[in-house]
C-alpha cells in the first residue's frame, strides 16, 4: 500500500552526528521528509510500497533503472535503514549510476529511524544483555528470522517489481544494519555477491559475531566483496570520548580476521574525522560504486 504524499512527505530535521546510533530511537525523532521523491532524477523511476511478512510490516523503497534491463536483470544495492537511507539520498547520486536498482527496506514510520524493530532484526542472538534500549522493551537476536523474510518474501515483492540478478545484489548496513550485515556474511555468505557493514556495532552483545565467525562457513565457490567503513571519532553514546582520534578496536580486528579468510576480498575505510553517525552518508560513494562493480 502506497502512503498518500503528503503524509509521506512531512517534514524532518536530521542529526547528522547522532543519526543511526542505537540510542538515539530512545529520544524523540521528527517525521522524515525525502526530498529525492520532490525532485526525482532522470535515471530512476521512484515508488515505495509495503509488504507484510508473518505478521510484521515492511516499507520498501525502490529506485528503478529507466533502461531496458539486462538479460540478467539489473544489479542491486539493498540498503537498510531505508526510511533513513531515502531520506539521505539526491538525484545527483542515483544519475551517477543509472544501470544500479536502489532498494531501502524500512519500517511503516513517519520517522526515520524505528529503534525496537531494527533492534530486533538487524542483531544475533547476545552472549551479554545489551544496555541499548533498556526501559523500551526492546528485543534482540532476530537476524536470522529477519534475513529469512528479506530474501523470502520482501525478495518476491521486489521481483515483482523489477527484475534484479540475484548474481549482482549489494547488502548495506550502518551501525546495528552493519551489524546484521556482518551476521549475514557469516551465516550465509553466497546470499549477496558484496557486503558494506558501516560503522558496525562489532562489540555487540559480548562479542556475538566474534563468535559467529569461529564458526563460519566458507564460500565453496568464488569470493564475496567486502567493504567496511568506520569513522576514526567514533564512540558508545554515554562513554566518554578517546584521548585521540581511532577507529573502533572491536571492529578493526574483526575486519582483520576477515581480511585472513580465503574466500573474501575484504577493504576497510577508515574515514578521518568522521563520528558515528556521519558516516551514514559519506559511506556512499564508495557503496555505490562497488555496487555496480
Amino acid at each position: 500500500m502506497i502512503l498518500p504524499r503528503r503524509r509521506f512527505l512531512t517534514m524532518f530535521a536530521a542529526v547528522a552526528s547522532c543519526a543511526a546510533v542505537p540510542a538515539l530511537a530512545q529520544r524523540r525523532q521528527l517525521p522524515a521528509t525525502f526530498p529525492l521523491f520532490d525532485a526525482p532524477p532522470a535515471s530512476h523511476r521512484l515508488t515505495h510500497f509495503d509488504v507484510t511478512a508473518e505478521g510484521l510490516t515492511y516499507r520498501l523503497f525502490l529506485a528503478r533503472p529507466r533502461a531496458e534491463a539486462p538479460a540478467a536483470g539489473w544489479p542491486s544495492l539493498w540498503m537498510l535503514d531505508g526510511n533513513a537511507a531515502f531520506s539521505r539520498l539526491d538525484a545527483a547520486r542515483l544519475e551517477a549510476h543509472p544501470g544500479l536498482a536502489v532498494i531501502g527496506i524500512g519500517y511503516p514510520i513517519e520517522e526515520a529511524f524505528d529503534g525496537a524493530s531494527r533492534a530486533r532484526d538487524y542483531t544475533p542472538v547476545p552472549l551479554e544483555t545489551p544496555t541499548h534500549g533498556r526501559g523500551r522493551d526492546w528485543q534482540f537476536g532476530g537476524q536470522e528470522a529477519f534475513r529469512a523474510r528479506l530474501l523470502g518474501p520482501l525478495s518476491a515483492a521486489l521481483a515483482e517489481r523489477v527484475p534484479l540478478d540475484p548474481a549482482r545484489r549489494s547488502l548495506w548496513g550502518h551501525s546495528y544494519g552493519g551489524v546484521f550485515t556482518l551476521a549475514t556474511l557469516l551465516q550465509d555468505p553466497g546470499a549477496f555477491r558484496a557486503y558494506m557493514p558501516i560503522s558496525p556495532t562489532a562489540g555487540f552483545g559480548g562479542g556475538a559475531l566474534q563468535a559467529m565467525a569461529s564458526e563460519a562457513p566458507r564460500l565453496q565457490d568464488g569470493s564475496a566483496e567486502v567493504l567496511m567503513m568506520l569513522g576514526d571519532s567514533e564512540h558508545r553514546s554515554g562513554t566518554p570520548e578517546p584521548a585521540e582520534p581511532r577507529p573502533s578496536p572491536d571492529t578493526m580486528e574483526l575486519g582483520a580476521r576477515l581480511a585472513r579468510r580465503g574466500d573474501l576480498n575484504v577493504q576497510v575505510k577508515v574515514l578521518e574525522g568522521l563520528g558515528h553517525g556521519a558516516t551514514f552518508a559519506a559511506s556512499f560513494p564508495r557503496s555505490f560504486v562497488l555496487a555496480e562493480a
